[in-house]
């Protein structure tokens, strides 16, 4: 007999031939009120499970289910009761359990289920804060903060970190949720606080001159097993961390007041990363809510090449580099890189532009020279310091344009490296002509083997930056898609001939239309075209 546990329900016994129903079916011949609202056909997630034992004895996820998976982002443990079946015994528990739950799954898209994960937790706080909102206008403490939470916040990006939340002028950051390994995800969360503290300064500089004041600020970081997942109203939800490795975060930030730290770190933290930083003291205290004595360390900097990894190095670096209202710039750089061409027409993309610096002068070139020689300087600076494994520098090229398309709000792209700068003596540099027929611009892209749908998302990177008359949208440091809504709503007046040309064809204005109503798709397949053109799928094969 098998045995199924439905924990808070009942026990169900089952013969070895009724292990062909679903446990969706099996729930319900038990009289258990399982929610189905689709009817048990996949449209739904209302009949999920949550297993606690015995995963290893369910079949894998079919395709029905793998696609609800992923939309809506399951982890393993979680499984849709309708299209799961077993081999022998588990223990399970039903997640919607009445009405109420059933309209609340039925408004979430991502990320719904509660997860348990390894994270560092970065807190910080000014300090003193009330007394400067109540000797200036409101206006100044906004746009003061404003100013305050940006340079922060670019410096938890930078290093890997998403910001969780905004707690009045306290900042709360996760490191860890992409990379597993505890080194890096503290080290990052350690490296942020240190150019946050070198932000502040430069800040307190602004503020000194302008408004005869200066902030202060204490930082703490704890790592360990956090519950990440959405919370909130429906229709106002927001990712989050919440969990004792939390709470212990936000009470050693509190302790570095008392201590007269600017950042301290929990043993945990310190464990990890302690031969790669310079510590300052260490002691023992209570935090406030918690029992018994957390022994705590001050961190004063971090050991030369700390990183390790020259890769993740040089993807710090170029970050510092990138202008935030020149990303337009950084992601033409990368086009123009890769419009290298053989003397017969073929496309050699981006491993040709090692010709770049000869080509510098060009008249097409005139708007990225700046934000490549960036990077030649870069490469230098490097051999200079004796590092090993300096990138190639269409390895470097690709990163920057992924890093800026990440600086200006759109998707992250994960870059490989492994690009070879092969010198390419005839290699020529072949740009797109501006023309009102979208016939030229296909022709163009087709060489690179592009297709028409390829084309238009291309030409929807113009939803940054400038052209010779002004810029292309009214957002031109943003990545989003007001490019394709600007092209609907008034033809393009802004814009190109090129660009309006796409409304020309009723099969590229139909694309136009689709990213228009759907942001979502059109970061999710300019993230995979990106890659293409920087030859990311043939580096994945190899």
């Amino acid at each position: 007999m098998i045995k199924i546990i439905f924990e808070n329900d009942k026990e169900v016994f089952l013969e070895p031939s009724e292990l062909n129903k679903s446990l969706l079916q099996i729930s319900l011949d038990a009289d258990i009120p399982h929610i189905h609202a689709c009817g048990g056909n996949a449209r739904c997630s209302t009949c999920r499970v949550l297993i606690q034992e015995g995963d290893e004895h369910l079949l894998p996820r079919n395709e029905k289910e793998t696609a609800l998976a992923q939309k809506k982002g399951f982890p393993d443990n979680v499984r849709l009761a309708c299209q799961t079946k077993t081999t022998g015994d588990i223990v399970l528990r039903r997640l919607v359990i009445d009405e109420a739950d059933k309209a609340l799954a039925s408004t979430f898209s991502d990320l719904i289920s509660g997860i348990e994960k390894p994270v560092a937790i970065l807190f910080s706080d000014i300090r003193g804060f009330t007394g400067f909102s109540e000797s200036h206008l409101p206006y100044d403490v906004i746009h003061i903060l404003n100013r305050y939470f940006y340079r922060m916040g670019d410096k938890v990006l930078k290093y890997g970190g998403i910001i969780d939340k905004y707690i009045g002028d306290g900042l709360m950051a996760i490191f860890g949720l992409e990379d597993p390994d505890p080194v890096r995800a503290n080290l990052n969360a350690i490296r942020s606080a240190l150019e946050m503290r070198s932000e502040l300064e430069s800040l307190n500089t602004y503020l000194q001159n302008h408004l005869g004041s200066e902030f202060e600020i204490g930082i703490g970081i704890n790592y360990g097993t956090a519950i990440l997942g959405k919370l909130g109203h429906p229709l106002s939800m927001s990712f989050t961390a919440i969990g004792d490795t939390v709470n212990s975060a936000s009470r050693i930030e509190t302790t570095t007041k008392k201590a007269g730290a600017k950042i301290l770190v929990s043993q945990k933290v310190y464990e990890s990363v302690k031969e790669r930083i310079q510590k300052g003291r260490s002691f023992e205290t209570k935090l406030k809510g918690k029992t018994g004595n957390y022994r705590v360390h001050e961190v004063l900097g971090t050991k030369n090449n700390c990183e390790g990894s020259t890769w993740q190095e040089t993807g710090y670096r170029i970050w510092d580099k990138i202008d935030p209202t020149e990303v337009g710039a950084w992601l033409r750089m990368v086009f123009h890189a890769s419009s290298i061409f053989s003397a017969d027409g073929e496309w050699l993309g981006l491993e040709g532009s090692i010709r770049f610096p000869s080509i510098l002068n060009d008249e097409n070139n005139r708007g990225v020279a700046k934000q490549i020689e960036e990077i030649i300087h870069l490469r230098e600076e490097m051999e200079k310091e004796g590092r090993v494994g300096i990138p190639s520098l269409s390895d470097m090229i690709a990163l920057s344009g992924a890093l800026a398309l990440q600086k200006a709000g759109g998707p992250q792209v994960h870059i490989l490296t492994g690009r070879k700068d092969a010198n390419y003596p005839s290699g020529r540099m072949l740009m797109p002509v501006d023309s009102p027929d979208v016939k030229d611009s296909l022709d163009y892209f087709s060489m690179m083997g592009f297709s028409t749908r390829d084309t238009v998302l291309l030409m929807g990177v113009h939803t940054l930056g400038w052209h010779s008359k002004g810029s292309f949208t009214e957002t031109p440091n943003i990545f989003n898609n007001h490019y394709f809504r600007d092209l609907l709503l008034d033809g393009g007046v802004r814009m190109l001939a090129t660009d309006r040309a796409l409304l020309g064809s009723e099969e590229t204005k139909r694309m136009v239309m689709e990213y228009a109503l759907n942001e979502s798709l059109f970061f999710k397949d300019f993230q995979g075209l990106y890659q293409r053109l920087v030859e990311q799928k043939r580096l994945e094969e190899s």
